[in-house]
């Protein structure tokens, strides 16, 4: 319970594992989010066919004496709670090209990279990724579940434009990403002190981006349905290690490490 607010706040995330990042970029952006104001919350299994927008992550208020009130996607969760007083805004005090900036790191990773990632999960390693995202769901139920999901991102990557790629050219894009992500971050950690935390906009304190960075950063690291990407950020980008690294330690000490 948030004793400020008298609010409860319950953080869906597709799977429990407690301890545990999950393979959403945008489940750990949220609770980077939420850490970074030391806003308290728990964590539930609830799915996405759970959610008011069909997806996660998703949050339930609860309020006592009140019923509860459900709020989906990262976005408008981080505004709403904004509003409510409940998050800091970290963006108050940017200038007008530094915000430019942060949505624009924003954008890339939310509306390119994260398309890409999608192709390499549930395209290229289908089995792996309908096997965790379904982990609760039995056989036979799984293999048509599976297959309407595969079929649904099929139609999904074609309307949105990276399903009428091949995979090398899909690569090359996922790999300028991580590229100037990872030149980004070198050069904000020559800025920093030894060990401590570094921001993508090289300022003092962490903005938006680095919520969705961060969120970024743990998913490629840590999903076996990511392997390529996994290897890239491992073996290229090691500033975007660096920055993941520091980032855990400090506000995720409670969660298992990757590998």
């Amino acid at each position: 319970m948030d004793s400020q607010s008298g609010h409860k706040l319950i953080v869906a995330r597709g799977a429990h594992r407690a301890g545990k990042y999950v393979w959403s970029p945008f489940v750990t952006k949220l609770e980077f989010r939420f850490r970074l104001s030391k806003l308290p919350y728990e964590n539930s299994a609830g799915g996405p066919l759970n959610g008011p927008r069909g997806k996660i992550p998703y949050v339930e208020v609860v309020t006592p004496g009140s019923p509860s009130e459900w709020v989906a996607d990262t976005l408008l969760i981080t505004k709403d709670f904004i509003n409510r007083g409940l998050l800091q805004d970290m963006n108050s005090k940017l200038s007008g090209r530094e915000r430019g900036q942060d949505l624009a790191i924003r954008a890339l990773l939310e509306d390119k990279l994260f398309f890409y990632n999608i192709h390499e999960r549930w395209i290229k390693n289908y089995y792996t990724m309908r096997d965790y995202t379904m982990a609760k769901v039995p056989f036979p139920q799984r293999y048509l579940f599976g297959y309407l999901a595969h079929r649904a991102v099929v139609k999904r990557l074609l309307d949105q434009g990276t399903g009428r790629f091949s995979d090398e050219e899909i690569h090359s894009f996922r790999k300028e990403i991580w590229a100037g992500m990872n030149g980004v971050l070198e050069e904000s950690r020559r800025k920093s002190r030894e060990g401590q935390c570094f921001w993508v906009l090289g300022g003092d304190e962490p903005t938006e981006a680095d919520a969705t960075m961060f969120g970024f950063a743990i998913s490629a690291l840590i999903s076996d349905a990511g392997p390529v990407s996994r290897d890239l950020v491992k073996a290229e980008c090691p500033a975007v290690v660096e920055y993941a690294k520091r980032i855990h330690q400090v506000y995720f000490p409670d969660y298992e490490v990757w590998g």
